[in-house]
């Protein structure tokens, strides 16, 4: 079976599940945008798989487009050729212009298209309207609709997606990265000592960093806090960790990579995600995989696929819930996990779900 990705930008998360994709499939990943600045991406041939860049205008983030998370793309003559020259297509946004164009195309020449859907109720905008009607009928085109756990499936039950079209997965993280080097780094290392709490992310508001910080410095004894990432709010995060008089417990270590995201992990000890928005919290598994304990906001996507699960805390995202998640992890310290959780997905376990979801929507165009 021949497979296209279609996505904006070529993510590092995504690339162990693409290399899977390729070793299952004739595969090829294509990407409207060369780069990504927010979260420093930028394309690069990968050994693993086929990829290239589609040629696309980038539409400039003026006017309404100002509050999209995303920038726009219009497809060029000549692009929509390469998306469609497949037995299956797997999109992941319906928010994108060209995700739209290519949909249109695909019913009108009779590809299907599988969705790879991670946004969940409390992480939509818009429930009404012009964007609701379009998000309907984006997945209601869909020969399949794959989602990361029960929170998405939700949303899309919401948008009226019939069960049996839905193929429930988890994302997965990289197990080199994320499991293997860890324990190599902290082999032998001490477990005790201050309790060292990280957040990674973009230095945006939703990410709640602020409120994170209020509720570290109203901790007693001497815990530590590592900032990873970087973006518009960081210089007033730092001025805001000064006087709360914590600068000295909390170290910013702007923008890693994945692996020195890795290095920081083995060292640290409690994850905290206390996004006000967040669709779904790849760092929450990534940490997980690592053998950290994890604080995750009730209104993140991952946190209902954590529901229950050991050394994870789910909190309100204000200070007295952030405050009472990172005490809690705090106290339950025990040392870091030595084997890899069952939900710190697989990428081969990813994508051979998405692999389902495409045999069934060529299947059901089949049947038709």
């Amino acid at each position: 079976m021949r497979l296209v990705w279609f996505d904006d930008v070529q993510a590092p998360y995504r690339e162990p599940v693409l290399c899977e994709l390729a070793r299952r499939s004739t595969f090829r990943a294509v990407f409207l945008f060369d780069d990504e600045p927010e979260r420093r991406m930028a394309f690069r041939p990968h050994p693993g798989y086929a990829a290239e860049v589609l040629r696309a205008w980038r539409l400039p983030r003026v006017g309404p487009l100002r509050a999209l998370d995303s920038y726009q793309a219009v497809l060029r003559p000549g692009a929509l050729r390469r998306v469609l020259d497949t037995d299956v297509v797997v999109m992941l946004t319906w928010a994108q212009l060209a995700s739209v164009t290519v949909a249109l195309a695909a019913r009108r020449r009779g590809v299907p298209y599988v969705v790879f859907s991670e946004s969940t109720l409390d992480s939509r905008r818009v429930a009404a309207g012009p964007v609701d009607r379009v998000r309907r009928w984006f997945l209601a085109g869909a020969g399949a609709v794959v989602v990361p756990g029960p929170a998405a499936r939700d949303a899309v039950l919401a948008d009226g997606v019939a069960p049996e079209r839905i193929v429930e997965t988890v994302n997965a993280v990289d197990h080199e990265v994320f499991a293997r080097r860890p324990r190599e780094l902290r082999a032998g290392r001490d477990p005790g000592g201050p309790h060292r709490f990280v957040v990674v992310g973009q230095l945006i508001p939703r990410k709640n960093v602020e409120v994170l910080l209020t509720a570290f410095a109203a901790l007693d004894g001497a815990p530590r806090l590592d900032v990873v990432g970087d973006g518009a709010e960081a210089a007033r995060l730092r001025a805001h960790a000064a006087a709360l008089g914590v600068a000295d417990r909390v170290t910013f270590h702007g923008f890693l990579d994945e692996q020195q995201v890795a290095a920081v992990l083995a060292e640290t000890h409690s994850l905290v995600l206390p996004s006000t928005e967040e669709v779904y919290g790849f760092t929450a598994i990534e940490a997980r995989t690592a053998g950290l304990q994890v604080v995750v906001s009730d209104v993140a996507g991952v946190a209902a696929s954590l529901a229950g699960a050991d050394g994870v805390w789910t909190v309100r995202p204000d200070e007295a819930g952030v405050r009472a998640g990172l005490e809690a992890a705090r106290r339950a310290w025990a040392g870091w996990r030595e084997g890899v959780p069952d939900d710190a997905g697989s990428p081969a376990r990813t994508a051979a779900d998405l692999v389902r979801g495409a045999l069934r929507a060529r299947e059901q165009k089949r049947s038709l």
